[in-house]
C-alpha cells in the first residue's frame, strides 16, 4: 500500500522555529568542542614539552588564525553552556510549551551573540 503524502524535498522552503535552530546549534557546538579539545590538548602538549615549544605556542597565540580558533572554541562553549542550562530548565518542567520554548531559545541566542561579541572584543 503506497501512501499518497506530499513530499517536500526543497529544504530551503522549510521554516524552522527558534527552538529547532537552538537544538541544532547545541549539537553543532558540541561537535565543535570535541575538535577544540584536540586542538587545545595539542597546544598544551607543545607548550609543556620544552622552552622552545612554549615560545612557539606563544608566537602562535599572537597570530590571527589561532586567535580565531580560540574565539570559535569560546563561542561554541558559551552557546553549549547556555543551551545546556536551558535544557536543564526544560527538564525541570519550564519552557516546555511552544511559545515559551521559542522565547527561551531566542533569549539564549541573543545572550550568545552578546557574549560572543564581548569575547571578540576581549581577544582582539
Amino acid at each position: 500500500m503506497k501512501k499518497q503524502r506530499p513530499v517536500n524535498l526543497d529544504l530551503t522552503t522549510i521554516k524552522m522555529h527558534p527552538a529547532a535552530n537552538a537544538s541544532i546549534l547545541h549539537r553543532v557546538s558540541g561537535v565543535i568542542m570535541v575538535f577544540a579539545i584536540g586542538i587545545l590538548l595539542l597546544t598544551l602538549s607543545t607548550s609543556l614539552s620544552s622552552a622552545e615549544g612554549f615560545a612557539q605556542v606563544q608566537d602562535s597565540l599572537s597570530g590571527f588564525f589561532f586567535t580565531f580558533i580560540i574565539f570559535g572554541c569560546l563561542s561554541a562553549l558559551t552557546f553549549h553552556v547556555l543551551a545546556g542550562v536551558r535544557h536543564l530548565f526544560m527538564d525541570l518542567g519550564h519552557f516546555e510549551e511552544l511559545a515559551s520554548g521559542n522565547h527561551s531559545a531566542k533569549v539564549i541566542m541573543i545572550l550568545w551573540l552578546v557574549i560572543s561579541a564581548i569575547i571578540g572584543v576581549w581577544l582582539w
